[in-house]
This record gives C-alpha cells, structure tokens and sequence, in this order.
C-alpha cells in the first residue's frame, strides 16, 4: 500500500491513472495513531501491515531527501528515508493537527475509504472540531495527561460520531450531569467515574461496557427496569466491571421476575467480546429475554438472541487492550 501511495504522489497524471487501475475490491483499513502516523491495519492478525507515512511537527525535522508532492490542494514536503532495503516516508507541519487531516483526506480519496480506526490522545476539542463531517469506524479517545475537564468532555460527546467509541479518561471529580443521546454500536468506557445511570439511560447503543465505577444496587436495579419498560430498545449487551457496592441480589433485582432455566452456561457474542451466561434469565415487557449474570464484581446482560459476528470486531477490545474486560 505504501508504494501504491508513493506511486500515486509522483505527479497528478499517476494519481488519476492509480484510481482509474487499481484493484477497487480491496480496500484498505486506514488508521491514524499514536503522536502520529498513518496505517493500514489488518483485522486477520491484529497487526499492523504497514506505516504510511508519519506525521511529526516541524520541530521533529531531519534531514534527508525531500520531494515536493501534492495532496488534494496542497503542496507537501515529504522526507524520503532509505533503511535497510525499506523506505519511509514522513511529513513536518506547523500544525501538525493540519497535517493528519491533508494526509488523511488524500488517502481516503485515493482509496475511497474512511478512516477505519482514530486514536485521539492529545489537542482533543481542535481535532474533534476538525474531523467533522469524516467518515470514521472506530475512534479511541485516551486522556493520560488529564487535558479533558467536565465542560471538554461535554463537547466531545456532543460532537463523537463513530460506530465504535472507547474513552478512557481520568475525571474523578465530577460525574457527567449533562445527557447526549449518542448512538453507537458500540459504548466502552475505562475509568468510567464520570458515568450516571441517566446518561446510561439517554444512550442508543448496542453494546455499553463499564469498566472502574461502582454502580450501587439501586442504580443497577433503575438501569434494568427501565430495560424492561421499553427503554434502550437497541441494546443488546451491558457490562459493569465496577464491583457493585455490596452487590445484594434482593435489591438489585427487586420488583424483576427473575426466571431460572435448566441450561446452565451459555455462550453469548456481543460485537467486542464472548460473554458467559448461567441459568438467570429476565423479560422485557414486550417478551424479548434477557441473560443476567453478576460474578467477580463483573455484572453481565445479554438480550437473545445474541448480536451477529460484526467483520473487525477483534479491534473493539485489542486498541483499548490494556484491559481485562470479563
């Protein structure tokens, strides 16, 4: 892929020529990570194939052979490196912010792809604002140096369009007060103290997974009626990894008919990872059943049947992998 970009850079006539020829059956799982660089990532093995191209600010720049390229409107320096029988091509910016979205949009262009999987780790709220409008799958947003406060986070939500989100961000000293009704396929949030039940609730989600914030027996228990009475009616899957507060089975499901079926464990896919059900079982007002399963202070819910084998599902869990989800 790397080469078929390069190739397509060499002038105007070989970037149309590369569209016109190319094998449009394959298409490319484009990612932008870290602080920064351009990929292709390949779902089979969970590895990367290949860095396309890095982008670094001006500050980074060395010296090498450089060619002048052009990226949609732009015109682009790009560093050539020669290592070890491999080349490596980088780009500096000013604002390097600036320089992921030229690259970015070029390769989605040439490719007529979107962005298959975005890590957002720093200049949150300036990216958020500049990624309007992109196409994007996956998008990770990690916080490790606590740049994100309550009013930034609002903004995040209020602008997160993706099927897949994870968040990771440190924010004890608030719980979000304010309700997105966001709709993802996908939910996973680490470090979750900011979390309410309200906002849970105010969710459109298939899959909402909840990892370090303890739910008490009551929120649990107002989370699942609202479940029974109709609300969240697209979800499929709920996990609290939270050590519920003295877990208490006669409050946590009080006022629910609880029904116990002579299967005793029962394999569950949800779109990011295999759950493990027993014999608990409740039903939604509508008669659609529901597994429940609370074991380790991990609290698990799976609506039946379960949710189809999604194409890159193994991604959902191996880009936040640093957890230990249940």
């Amino acid at each position: 892929m790397k080469e078929q970009v390069l190739f397509s850079l060499s002038s105007s006539k070989a970037e149309t020529l590369f569209k016109f020829l190319r094998n449009k059956q394959l298409k490319p799982n484009l990612v932008i990570a870290l602080y920064y660089w351009i990929g292709n990532y390949v779902h089979q093995n969970q590895t990367l194939s290949e860095i396309l191209i890095h982008v670094g600010s001006e500050l980074e720049r060395f010296c090498g052979r450089v060619e002048k390229v052009k990226m949609g409107n732009q015109l682009v320096d790009l560093w050539i490196e020669d290592k070890n029988e491999e080349f490596y091509l980088k780009t500096y910016w000013q604002d390097f912010e600036i320089g992921i979205l030229v690259i970015s949009d070029y390769i989605c262009n040439l490719f007529e792809v979107g962005i298959f999987l975005f890590e957002l780790r720093t200049e949150h709220l300036k990216m958020m604002d500049m990624l309007e409008g992109t196409t994007i799958e996956t998008l990770h947003i990690y916080d490790y140096c606590r740049e994100i406060d309550e009013n930034g986070l609002n903004y995040i939500l209020s602008k997160a369009k993706a099927k897949y989100l994870f968040i990771c961000i440190s924010l004890e000293s608030f719980q979000l007060n304010a309700h997105h009704k966001n709709h993802f396929d996908s939910l996973i949030v680490d470090k979750a103290s900011w979390v309410t039940i309200d906002f849970l609730m105010s969710l459109d989600c298939i899959e909402i997974r909840i990892r370090e914030r303890r739910f008490s027996n009551e929120e649990l228990n107002r989370f699942l009626m609202h479940w029974i009475n109709g609300g969240s009616p697209r979800l499929k899957c709920f996990v609290a990894d939270a050590d519920i507060w003295f877990f208490k089975e006669e409050l946590a499901l009080k006022g629910i008919n609880v029904q116990k079926t002579k299967e005793h464990t029962r394999i569950y896919k949800s779109p990011s990872k295999d759950l493990e059900f027993e014999n608990q079982e409740i039903r939604r007002n509508d008669g659609i059943i529901a597994s429940i399963k609370y074991s380790n202070g991990v609290f698990s819910f799976g609506v039946w049947p379960d949710c189809d084998d999604t194409l890159h599902r193994s991604i959902i869990i191996v880009g936040m992998g640093k957890s230990n989800w249940k």
